[in-house]
């Protein structure tokens, strides 16, 4: 059995098998009653959310991913295009993609044509401004330990910056606590 490469993309045999395409149903169904003005003109099934599903992690990796300098957004997680229940993070990333649509103006998504791309990387801010109202997505807030050298953290305050984190002095609020790289050990 041959392993899959894990380059970030997604795993399109797992979103295509019927199983899985099946349990798109309730993000189906509760977008069909909460975003019915944005899904009515095209009624989404089952398949076409999970090769809209593929689509987004596709692109997010391309755009987002670690093989990307500079990218302009942090990857959302891959457990909120698994949240398959009604009302979870997967109706919202949906959800939010459709609305972005149907305000665009847009027939359909289109992820391949590089005059889109800023629109595109839009959605994804609009998604993930979405997850973070609906309670399906928290900012990380960071805790430097004290030991930590004074020049790596001011790189840690970037990157967490750049990522939409937070730096916390409280240990206890923490959702994240970096530590010092440790000394080298002695044999």
């Amino acid at each position: 059995m041959a392993v899959r490469k894990k380059d970030g993309g997604p795993n399109v045999k797992y979103y295509e098998a019927s199983d899985t395409v099946s349990q798109f149903d309730s993000a189906r169904v509760w977008l069909g009653k909460n975003y019915k003005k944005y899904i009515q003109a095209e009624p989404p099934t089952n398949k076409s959310l999970s090769n809209l599903v593929v689509q987004l992690l596709q692109f997010q990796e391309e755009v987002f991913g670690k093989h990307v300098s500079n990218a302009p957004l942090t990857k959302l997680p891959i457990k909120s295009f698994l949240d398959f229940k009604a009302g979870g993070a997967l109706c919202h990333i949906l959800a939010a993609a459709y609305k972005f649509k149907s305000d665009q103006g847009w027939r359909r998504f289109d992820f391949q044509n590089p005059s889109r791309m800023d629109r595109n990387v839009e959605m994804f801010m609009t998604i993930e401004k979405s997850l973070v109202q609906n309670n399906c997505l928290s900012r990380p807030n960071i805790y430097l330990h004290p030991d930590i050298d004074p020049k790596l953290q001011a790189k840690l305050k970037d990157i967490v910056k750049r990522h939409q984190g937070t730096v916390t002095e409280d240990k206890n609020s923490a959702s994240h606590i970096a530590f010092p790289v440790p000394g080298s050990l002695e044999e």
